[in-house]
């Protein structure tokens, strides 16, 4: 689904919105803004929006007139070269790995040395800010020190503590919380007005707020691949944690049946990508153990609480409650394989592994305290 950056039409962050057209029509633009809540929730689409429509020309020249209609037209020069990547007055980075590294401030800097595209704010949004590393942090509080005129840095993160408390000091903070489950229930029906109930109530829970990552859900075909993963992977390594048994023969299955495995989606057959997708296609990589940290937080909540209605896969609580007590394996055996699993995605995130021995090992490591 193509990105929305028209500012009044982001979902569920009104206030904040609110805020920041105050800011620019009130002429009252900071050298600096910190956007901080949960992952996914729309800080990055708001920033970039943010930025956007406060370049866009025809806005400028409404502007004039209506104080109040800060938004992206999507047509005049500015507005086209941002969908294309090509406007030279804004600057994105994020993490390489797991950090930021001091290069990356440096292209900042040399980014500022140009002459800007447009005669107007120039911005520098920074994704992911807490990931910076000591030199990049340093490097960049003495540019915040003597800010340019007209230049926004919009840093985003979901652990502001993280942050230097001196970076933090020179910029106004934005708060952003999930959305509500009735506003975001209510965007999901617009565009998917045939959307059941029931498929709307798990994708709820699993969503936590996030537009983006309901959407995902429903385009990343997540029910079909949790059922992969329950009769390829749950049902087989349970079954081997109460033999003791070896599970490398789990390992290879997974990573031949998922490059086979099928969805449908309006009736079209398609590939269900999982852990043995191209190395080019980052997000499969990853997301497939996330849709597995999902299913594993389902098992350890069930086995210390005995509350369905608490689980996010609610509507397959059988398989849950036997995967927390007829395999014999404790909440500490559980909460072992959740930590291993976030160790693999982080691996995954930050290191170019080898794909066979890292599933390899992943699963080995899943029933090995």
């Amino acid at each position: 689904m193509a990105l929305n950056y028209n500012l009044s039409e982001i979902i569920g962050h009104k206030k904040q919105i609110d805020f920041l057209s105050g800011l620019y029509s009130s002429q009252r633009m900071p050298s600096g803004l910190l956007f901080y809540g949960q992952k996914n929730i729309g800080k990055n689409i708001t920033a970039l929006s943010f930025a956007a429509s406060v370049l866009c020309r025809d806005y400028a020249e409404n502007f004039k007139t209506d104080s109040s209609s800060l938004n992206f037209c999507g047509k005049c020069p500015s507005c086209l070269s941002f969908l294309n990547g090509m406007n030279q007055n804004i600057f994105t980075a994020g993490s390489s790995g797991n950090s930021i590294k001091i290069e990356t401030i440096h292209q900042i800097t040399s980014f500022l040395a140009l002459k800007p595209q447009y005669p107007t704010h120039r911005f520098i949004i920074i994704n992911d800010a807490s990931a910076m590393n000591p030199s990049a942090s340093n490097a960049l509080l003495k540019i915040l020190e003597e800010p340019q005129e007209k230049t926004v840095f919009i840093l985003i993160t979901s652990s502001p503590s993280m942050l230097a408390p001196t970076i933090v000091s020179r910029c106004i903070l934005l708060s952003f919380a999930p959305i509500a489950d009735e506003i975001l229930s209510g965007a999901v029906k617009l565009t998917y007005p045939d959307i059941k109930a029931d498929k709307l109530k798990i994708f709820l829970k699993l969503a936590r707020g996030s537009y983006s990552g309901f959407i995902r859900l429903i385009e990343g075909g997540y029910l079909e691949k949790r059922d992969f993963l329950i009769n390829n992977v749950f049902k087989k390594l349970f079954s081997e944690f109460r033999k003791k048994g070896d599970i490398y023969g789990i390992s290879a299955e997974f990573a031949s049946k998922s490059k086979g495995a099928k969805k449908k989606n309006g009736g079209i057959d398609a590939e269900v990508k999982g852990a043995a997708a191209d190395e080019d296609e980052d997000e499969d990589k990853t997301y497939i153990f996330e849709l597995i940290l999902f299913i594993f937080r389902d098992i350890y909540i069930y086995s210390l609480l005995k509350d369905e209605e608490i689980l996010y896969n609610e509507d397959i609580a059988g398989e849950i409650k036997k995967f927390a007590f007829e395999s014999g394996a404790s909440p500490e055996d559980i909460r072992h394989m959740i930590e291993t699993t976030v160790l693999h995605i982080e691996k995954i995130n930050g290191y170019n592994l080898n794909k066979s021995i890292s599933i390899d090992s992943y699963f080995s490591n899943l029933i090995s305290a």
